[in-house]
């Protein structure tokens, strides 16, 4: 009798720990990240000049003209419509879309 009762109790203590360790976790929505973008060419610091070496200011980056020394545009519509933009977007004229003009990087 003794055994049974044991036995009994082994068992359900099986079962009582095996519920535990299958029992699904709540699944947690994960908190929103906020990603660093990656440092520019402009914002990595310098290498230390050695003594008495003088080093040029960083170059100011401009942004290219909306046209070449030729007059070609930059980005022209792809429907063809007169004039463009020095970037990607709308046409001012039919909203269609503005298309990258490869002869505006040609000399």
């Amino acid at each position: 009798m003794k055994n049974s009762i044991f036995g009994l109790f082994v068992f359900a203590l099986f079962l009582t720990l095996g519920s535990c360790k299958n029992e699904s976790k709540p699944t947690e929505t994960p908190a929103a990240t906020t990603e660093t973008p990656a440092a520019t060419p402009a914002e990595t610091p310098a290498a230390t000049p050695a003594a008495g070496e003088v080093t040029p200011p960083p170059a100011a980056t401009t942004p290219e003209p909306a046209q070449n020394a030729k007059g070609v545009w930059h980005f022209t519509c792809a429907k063809g419509c007169e004039g463009g933009a020095g970037a990607a977007g709308n046409c001012a004229k039919c909203n269609g879309p503005l298309s990258h003009n490869q002869a505006y990087h040609q000399q």
